[in-house]
């Protein structure tokens, strides 16, 4: 595998210009392009988890950002756009092609080193297809299967790092991840309830521009103006200026969109904006101290309203308690469940007791301070106590295997949904789930959920509710039956993303807009919204190719 020469780590003291300014490379050289009857053997790259399928006129594969400066120029100049694609892990298909050169990152999976961070943590640098699993592994454990090449410094600070407990806090449910993609995306997950999601964990990007250049930005070098202009610095030493768009940031989870807020700092559009600005090849992100002890805990409910309250007074108390996320499971979700363990009995990940109809679920993980941890679970059997519910019946697990039984339980449901969708799909191929990504602001955690019981109800379709209810991110999983039900529930989705927009909240909370939800993004901001963003990406893709479908649709561009 080749070495990518990724820049030495430095800290800019500089004082911040909105002028973003790249370098051309020497010695960019395109790999090997599959192409023709080639890819006849490469089916699996046209596709990602949300099961749209595209096509492409080549693929590559990059082991080095020298490739993939060159495989962008010789794209440029077959007049070919750019898809980007990592581990293909995503649900929005923004990794799907729409012809044109697909470029996988996969070969770039070295992590270069660590250096310590502007608090107590440290920044380690990997490259974009590095898997989230392998780095918060590494991280959890002191052990990096690239060190022996990491230089004094780097394997300096890892001696420091393994005298302590640290983690990168960003945990999409799908830990195959890669991590060029979840910065592309902003992803989160449930712990974004305490830790927030991506963005503010990178410190610096390694991009790969349309034209070939690279730019080295870290976190506070370069800023927009206060009117929101910022300038990109062109070859022949002129200026392609642009502006940040005016539209307001949802006052909740969003990754629909470009980032956008006065004075912002500019690594932040990169952030987010899913391949169609430039392509991330390389990232520097910030690990925090990790919880001496974590404890995961559930909850039953005899109804929502009760979940409901019992989330209320964790957010009060979440910092005496420790808490790192609130997970919801609903009444539906709880019957799924008690059906998966009554057909596939003890390996279904369900325990064999669930409350029964109408009854809800809170699942919580807990980190706190060895010493305080038995206060912790008392104080938290009070609140439970206090609010209506019975301790008694609440499952805890401390133990590494006993948390990792809960995780299964946890993660049964999402894998129950897609076999009764299987199942449907035997007579129906054209038959989808249709699941929802909306977070709405504290506010309006009641409103939404009767809206969305309301009208599924009244529609006759089968459904479950879950997900994260601490951040007010709710997945609404509809489950058609037929090609008229399928057809209802989609009628009804993108109802529930108007009303929930205005609500002031956002359609995309965590899985990105992709190529299959562009709508969402009229519906978020407007299409003078849509407008400004297609003015910024103007400016970093002029002629357009990077991504071509993704957050944009397609003909429109």
């Amino acid at each position: 595998m080749g070495s990518a020469r990724v820049p030495e780590f430095r800290i800019t003291m500089e004082t911040p210009t909105h002028v973003l300014r790249p370098r051309s490379l020497n010695g960019a050289t395109p790999p090997r392009w599959i192409e023709g009857r080639a890819l006849a053997d490469y089916g699996k790259y046209l596709t990602d988890e949300s099961r749209h399928t595209g096509h492409a006129a080549a693929l590559v594969f990059p082991t080095c950002i020298e490739e993939v400066a060159g495989a962008v120029l010789e794209a440029r100049r077959r007049g070919l756009p750019v898809t980007v694609s990592n581990a293909r892990t995503g649900i929005a298909g923004g990794a799907v092609p729409a012809g044109g050169l697909l470029l996988s990152l996969e070969r770039m999976n070295r992590i270069r080193g660590l250096r310590h961070g502007p608090d107590v943590g440290f920044l380690v640098r990997c490259e974009a297809g590095v898997l989230l699993s392998e780095l918060q592994d590494s991280v959890a454990t002191g052990s990096f299967a690239d060190s022996a090449g990491w230089s004094d410094e780097s394997r300096a600070c890892l001696e420091r790092l393994r005298r302590g407990r640290y983690l990168y806090p960003p945990d999409p449910t799908e830990r195959g991840a890669a991590m060029g993609g979840t910065i592309a995306c902003n992803a989160s997950g449930a712990h974004t309830f305490l830790y927030g999601p991506t963005r503010p964990y990178v410190q610096s990007l390694l991009v790969v521009l349309a034209d070939g250049r690279v730019l080295d930005i870290g976190r506070g070098q370069a800023r927009a103006r206060e009117d929101g202009e910022f300038a990109l610095a062109l070859p022949g030493g002129g200026m392609r200026r642009g502006r940040i768009p005016s539209y307001r940031w949802p006052r909740t989870k969003n990754s629909g969109g470009y980032y956008a807020e006065p004075r912002m700092d500019l690594l932040d559009l990169f952030i987010g904006s899913e391949g169609t600005l430039g392509i991330i090849v390389g990232a520097e992100v910030r690990l925090v101290p990790a919880p001496e002890a974590n404890c995961a805990v559930v909850t039953f409910w005899p109804d929502e309203a009760a979940a409901v309250a019992f989330t209320r007074r964790l957010r009060t108390e979440r910092q005496d308690l420790g808490v790192e996320a609130i997970e919801y499971f609903g009444p539906n979700a709880l019957d799924l469940l008690r059906q998966r363990r009554e057909t596939m009995g003890a390996i279904s990940g369900v325990p064999e007791r669930l409350p029964g109809p109408g009854a809800c679920a809170i699942y919580l993980d807990l980190g706190t301070d060895t010493g305080r941890l038995a206060a912790v679970l008392g104080s938290l059997c009070e609140l439970v106590a206090a609010v209506g519910g019975d301790p008694e019946h609440c499952w805890s697990a401390m133990a590494r295997d006993e948390r990792e039984r809960l995780r299964v339980f946890r993660h049964a449901l999402p894998e129950t949904v897609n076999g009764v969708i299987a199942e449907v799909r035997r007579r129906h191929p054209g038959v989808t789930k249709l699941g929802t990504d909306m977070a709405v602001p504290d506010e309006g955690l009641e409103g939404v959920l009767a809206l969305y019981r309301s009208a599924l109800d009244r529609a006759g379709l089968h459904y479950v509710v879950f997900g994260h209810i601490g951040d007010n991110h709710l997945h609404v999983n509809i489950l058609p039956r037929d090609p008229a039900e399928y057809a209802a529930g989609r009628r009804l989705y993108e109802g529930f993303a108007r009303d929930v927009v205005a609500m002031g909240g956002s359609p995309a909370a965590e899985h990105g807009i992709g190529k299959l939800k562009t709508s969402f993004l009229t519906i978020l901001f407007g299409p003078e919204g849509l407008a400004e963003m297609r003015a910024v990406k103007a400016v970093f893709d002029p002629e357009s190719r990077l991504g071509v479908g993704t957050l944009f649709p397609e003909e429109a561009q």
